[in-house]
């Protein structure tokens, strides 16, 4: 009598959804280190252990990998962002909280701010239409922040535009490049990017004239 074995076997669409993370974790680096047009199927297969008729499989080409690239990184972030104004709190407290969520975020996942700048890098007078319908939400959710704090005269009247785009600019470039600058200090990759989340709010706070509070509380008792 044949005996049947006790571990049932795995569900193809179990696999299928494992390999298909895999294969955008490989694709995710490699599109980062070398961009779209330097990249090739064949190294993102090596980096899983597959063929790369597999990958072809499992996403068509490497354009529609790419986009699936691009919305597994910059979707979540969006809503991370969004979700950092919906507490309640002052104005300068929501921008806090975006500068942190933000930060956070690509801070643990340096490839996002990389395939940020090449994408700002290889555009030729905008952003492609995908890479744009992705990326507006979370600037859009910065802006709408400043421009609250403009309106409850909480932050002074800046050019709201420029400051959100020095903010942004500030956490790609610092998020993904950050064990690269200054790695001869004694502190730590972390230890580093705490040090620039906490100045980039303190620039934020100089841009839009944000007073510390020990200042508030000083200039009360006068």
């Amino acid at each position: 009598m044949q005996v049947s074995s006790d571990a049932p076997p795995r569900r193809t669409a179990q696999v299928t959804e494992e390999t298909r993370g895999l294969i955008l974790a490989a694709a995710e680096t490699e599109f980062a280190a070398r961009g779209f047009a330097s990249a090739r199927l064949e190294d993102i297969a090596e980096r899983v252990g597959i063929t790369r008729a597999a990958v072809i499989y499992h996403f068509g080409d490497k354009e529609a990998l790419y986009d699936a690239v691009l919305q597994a990184s910059f979707e979540p972030l969006g809503e991370t962002i969004l979700a950092s104004v919906t507490e309640p709190g002052s104005s300068e407290k929501r921008l806090e909280r975006v500068i942190e969520a933000w930060f956070n975020y690509a801070s643990e996942r340096p490839t996002l701010g990389r395939l940020f700048i090449r994408e700002f890098a290889s555009a030729e007078g905008a952003l492609r239409p995908e890479v744009e319908r992705m990326t507006t939400p979370m600037f859009m959710t910065l802006l709408k922040t400043i421009e609250q704090g403009q309106r409850d005269n909480e932050f002074r009247a800046a050019n709201a535009v420029h400051v959100a785009n020095i903010l942004s600019g500030a956490v790609i470039w610092l998020t993904s490049g950050a064990d690269l600058m200054g790695g001869d200090g004694p502190e730590s990759r972390a230890e580093r990017l705490a040090q620039y989340r906490e100045e980039l709010a303190g620039v934020a706070r100089h841009l839009l004239g944000i007073r510390p509070q020990d200042e508030e509380r000083e200039s009360g008792h006068e």
